[in-house]
């Protein structure tokens, strides 16, 4: 049996906010904190950088979660490791080819983060077949990334269980985290297909009462 994990995400809470409402999900038993970090070109939103992210980690406990959708991750990878993410996910759709996608996630592992890579709702799961063994964690894009709010896409689901049947056939322990359109009423089927970690945007940030609905994602999911 494990736990699920739940991690709420930055987006869209207003960047003023962000150090208020990062210590009150805490407060509220996030698990660790999704940092949703766009640059305007890779996705047509923009958020923040490495320096708001040196706040967060002052405030906090928790993990801090880097999921970057940006065109050049490698770029900017260096400063967010140095100010405090635990981990960064960095997009297949990013890189040229999987040459390019393995030497950036050897890179980044060796500033001293653990590693993931995130796809898009259109990209095949298989294409990460041989990446697999190179990771900590698979970020499954059950929404198109950039925009919070949207429905969970279901076809989802078929890439969490292809995940979690080659975790097992082959020995590896990478986690699975599924970011988009996750609410109290999908949390367990998302968890049983597979899921380790669920990412959560506007269902928890404009909750009345944000424990309750991590609580409801959260300690019932048992799988």
């Amino acid at each position: 049996m494990k736990k699920i994990q739940i991690a709420p995400s930055t987006d869209p809470c207003p960047i003023k906010d962000l150090t208020k409402y990062v210590k009150e999900v805490e407060g509220c038993g996030a698990d660790l904190i999704h940092c949703d970090i766009m640059d305007g070109k890779f996705v047509p939103k923009r958020t923040f950088d490495y320096m708001v992210l040196a706040f967060l980690r002052k405030v906090t406990k928790l993990k801090l979660d880097v999921h970057m959708m940006v065109s050049e991750p490698l770029k900017v990878a260096k400063d967010f490791a140095k100010y405090g993410a635990d981990m960064i996910t960095i997009h297949y759709e990013a890189f040229h080819d999987k040459i390019q996608l393995v030497g950036a996630i050897q890179s980044i592992k060796r500033l001293g983060v653990k590693v993931g890579v995130a796809i898009k709702p259109t990209t095949p799961v298989k294409c990460l077949d041989n990446i697999l063994k190179f990771v900590d964690l698979v970020l499954v894009m059950s929404v198109e990334p950039g925009k919070s709010g949207q429905e969970f896409i279901k076809d989802s689901l078929v890439k969490i269980a292809y995940l979690s049947k080659k975790r097992t056939e082959e020995n590896l322990d990478f986690l699975i985290e599924v970011d988009g359109g996750i609410n109290t009423i999908n949390a367990s089927i998302i968890a049983v297909s597979g899921a380790d970690i669920l990412v959560s945007g506007s269902v928890i940030y404009n909750s009345p009462d944000k424990k309750k609905t991590i609580d409801e994602m959260h300690g019932k999911y048992l799988v």
